[in-house]
């Protein structure tokens, strides 16, 4: 073996940091700016996006019983395990209480759009809701 093959890169100095350093080499430094400015617009972008829950939906909630709010956290871990966005296998049901899209845009108090793009308080009031009108059976069988 010669000297250049067996030589071991410093520990301090990783494939990454040589790999930009060569990118400001070959790029120039605006050039390689432009780059990783539009790296990190891009990996921005593709986070995802945390649902908030709006003001109406905060005092909606908070005037909702204990009852209705266990009743709530029972139903969506059995339907989703709790999880706002999941879909069914098959696209049909969304969100954490398994909502059909037509089942959720006609029930009371629904925002409308796509139930995995609101909070799960958002979509707890919302079943609340449908549940107060239809009963929970109804649209719940095994886990309402």
């Amino acid at each position: 073996m010669n000297e250049s093959t067996s030589r071991l890169p410093a520990a301090t100095e990783c494939r990454t940091s040589r790999a930009l350093r060569r990118g400001r080499e070959l790029l120039g430094p605006i050039a390689f700016l432009a780059v990783a400015i539009a790296v990190g617009v891009v990996l921005t972008s593709a986070a995802p996006v945390q649902a908030n829950t709006s003001p109406k939906y905060k005092r909606l909630w908070n005037g909702l019983s204990d009852k209705n709010h266990r009743w709530a956290r029972r139903t969506s871990e059995c339907e989703s395990g709790g999880d706002r966005n999941i879909h069914s296998a098959g696209g049909t049901y969304h969100g954490a209480f398994q909502f059909s899209r037509s089942t959720w845009q006609n029930s009371p108090k629904s925002p409308g759009g796509d139930p995995h793009r609101y909070s799960w308080r958002t979509q707890a009031v919302v079943a609340i809701y449908l549940k107060k009108r239809d009963g929970a059976r109804t649209h719940w069988p095994y886990c309402g």
